[in-house]
């Protein structure tokens, strides 16, 4: 019970954003407010199990990608930078990121700390990779300016919906363009 009441809070998160009450939690799940806070002590606990779900999910894939012997390094940086949380569905609610900022600023830090954590692991492959000479030197700290930025306004909901893009779009193009930059693909 308590699983499907998580996913269907993250349903209401997708069409509601954080602003979902309790009640229409309830009323989705067809349930008294009484026996949801049974499983959760309050809102802020199941935003929280949310956020924690959709890293665990995050770290989950990555690893895939960073044990994945099958990729090449430039594969392995593509399909990190275009990581995103599979287990409630794509996010298509393009103010969620601004309102859980604002409104949940803990969870927000939570999701702050570990994207710089993951911004961290990727930084130290690409060094990795640059000492082995599989990729060519870069100037680090500014790829990571880079990547912190774009990512940063990758989360903007004004750019994606000006862009009438997801976040997910965003996120394969950013990953294209840092990984094969402006060049034509070799013929």
């Amino acid at each position: 019970m308590r699983n499907r009441i998580l996913m269907a809070a993250a349903d209401e998160m997708k069409t509601r954003g954080v602003k979902f009450t309790m009640s229409d939690l309830a009323r989705r799940l067809s349930l008294s407010k009484t026996s949801l806070y049974e499983h959760f002590a309050s809102k802020n606990e199941l935003v929280h199990d949310i956020i924690a779900t959709a890293t665990q999910d995050v770290q989950n894939q990555e690893q895939e990608i960073y044990n994945n012997s099958g990729l090449s390094v430039t594969e392995k940086i593509q399909a990190l930078l275009k990581v995103a949380p599979k287990v409630f569905g794509s996010i298509n609610n393009h103010s969620l990121y601004d309102d859980l900022r604002h409104y949940y600023p803990e969870e927000w830090q939570l999701v702050s700390d570990f994207r710089q954590e993951q911004l961290h692991h990727l930084t130290s492959f690409i060094i990795q990779n640059i000492e082995t000479q599989s990729l060519r030197p870069v100037n680090v700290p500014v790829l990571r300016q880079i990547v912190t930025s774009a990512m940063n306004d990758l989360f903007n909901y004004r750019f994606l919906e000006e862009s009438n893009m997801t976040h997910a779009d965003a996120l394969s193009a950013m990953a294209d363009i840092i990984v094969f930059g402006l060049l034509p693909p070799n013929k």
